[in-house]
């Protein structure tokens, strides 16, 4: 029916990637996807709202002391990933029972700085 072309395309399409864990991401969101239109879901959505897990899936980990991620700037996309991961750290923390005033758990170095300052030689520039 028309009507059921025009609910299953006005979605965003999920994206496929073959590779395994990529696969398995794409999975849960189409069963997601699906759950949510079932007729009980529909109705506690609240219930989805943390997601859906693959048997054997490694959950959310945390960091337990401060941690450095050094960035590249040639890396392009890097301090991007970074910063993610560093909001991530903050909001999984200010759910546990730190101070409020306690230090940040993720810092992101400019990896250059870091060797200038340890005296350290610069890594080796292009591939050999």
């Amino acid at each position: 029916p028309e009507e059921a072309l025009v609910r299953v395309f006005e979605a965003e399409p999920i994206v496929w990637v073959r590779v395994h864990d990529f696969q398995l991401e794409s999975l849960k969101e189409v069963a997601l996807r699906m759950l949510r239109q079932s007729p009980y879901y529909s109705l506690h959505l609240n219930e989805l709202a943390s997601g859906v897990t693959v048997p054997g899936e490694i959950g959310s980990h945390g960091f337990t002391g401060l941690v450095t991620i050094l960035v590249c700037r040639e890396n392009e996309g890097a301090h991007d990933v970074a910063t993610e991961v560093k909001a991530a750290a903050a909001e999984g923390h200010s759910s546990t029972t730190a101070a409020p005033d306690s230090p940040d758990v993720v810092v992101i170095r400019e990896a250059s700085e870091v060797l200038k300052e340890a005296n350290a030689p610069a890594p080796l520039q292009g591939r050999a």
